[in-house]
C-alpha cells in the first residue's frame, strides 16, 4: 500500500520516542550515576540522537527548541529541517514532589548534541514522554525504503498522526506522490493526500535527486 513506509517510520520514531531517548549515542546521565544499560535494540528501540547548532530548553512550556541544520537519528531513520519543536507530556505525580530541577541519582536525563561539542544534559525533561514533533524549514525524511520532503511535518503521538504541509512530496519505489498536504493516520494504516493530489509512477527514475 502507497505510504506504507512512511506509515512504518514515523511509528518506528514515536513508538519508543520519551525524554529519556531523546539522546545522543552515549548518553548523558544524572552526575554520579553509573554507566547505563546497552540492551541489543529492536528497531523500534533504536536510540533517538537529535544535533543542532542551538538548543533552547523551555521548562514553562515543557518544549525543547533546537535550531540550525538539526537532524534526527534512529536507526535507518533521518529527518532534516531547520528547526525542531520537542514538546513534552506533563510531569508524572511522581516527579512533581522532587525539587524543580532535582535530577535522582541513576535517573537517565535527556541529552542533546549541538554541532562540534559533546553531549549536553536537558533540564526538566526527564521522566517525561514526547506529545509532539514539529519540525519546519527545508524538512527531509529519509529511511530505507522511501523518502519525503515538506516545508513542515507535525507528529502527533496522541492522535497517532502525521501531517505533512508545505509543498509536501512522498517517493516509494519509483511512485512520487503530491499535492498540499499529506495525512497519515498510522493506528488506521492509511493516508490521505489533500488538495491538487498528483501521482507520478516512474520505475526507473523515481526517488529523490
Amino acid at each position: 500500500m502507497m505510504f506504507m513506509w512512511i506509515s512504518f517510520l514515523v511509528l518506528s520514531f514515536l513508538a519508543p520516542v520519551t525524554a529519556e531517548s531523546v539522546a545522543t549515542a552515549g548518553a548523558a546521565v544524572a552526575k554520579g550515576a553509573g554507566p547505563a544499560p546497552t540492551p541489543t535494540p529492536t528497531p523500534t528501540q533504536a536510540p533517538t540522537t537529535i544535533t543542532a547548532k542551538k538548543m533552547t530548553v523551555r521548562n514553562q512550556d515543557s518544549q525543547a527548541v533546537f535550531e540550525g541544520s538539526v537532524i534526527l537519528t534512529q536507526g535507518t531513520l533521518m529527518v532534516y529541517s531547520d528547526k525542531m519543536v520537542v514538546s513534552f507530556s506533563p510531569q508524572s505525580e511522581d516527579a512533581k514532589k522532587g525539587e524543580p530541577g532535582d535530577i535522582k541519582k541513576n535517573e537517565p536525563s535527556v541529552a542533546t548534541k549541538p554541532m562540534g561539542k559533546g553531549a549536553d544534559v536537558m533540564p526538566g525533561a526527564s521522566g517525561r514522554s514526547v506529545k509532539q514533533i514539529e519540525a519546519t524549514g527545508h524538512v527531509r525524511i529519509e529511511k530505507e525504503t522511501g523518502n519525503a520532503t515538506s516545508n513542515k511535518a507535525v507528529f502527533d503521538n496522541s492522535r497517532r498522526v502525521v501531517t505533512l504541509t508545505g509543498d509536501p512530496v512522498a517517493w516509494e519505489k519509483g511512485t512520487r506522490v503530491s499535492g498540499e498536504k499529506i495525512v497519515i493516520y498510522l493506528d488506521e494504516d492509511r493516508s490521505v493526500v489533500e488538495g491538487g493530489s498528483h501521482l507520478l509512477i516512474d520505475g526507473e527514475h523515481g526517488g529523490v535527486k
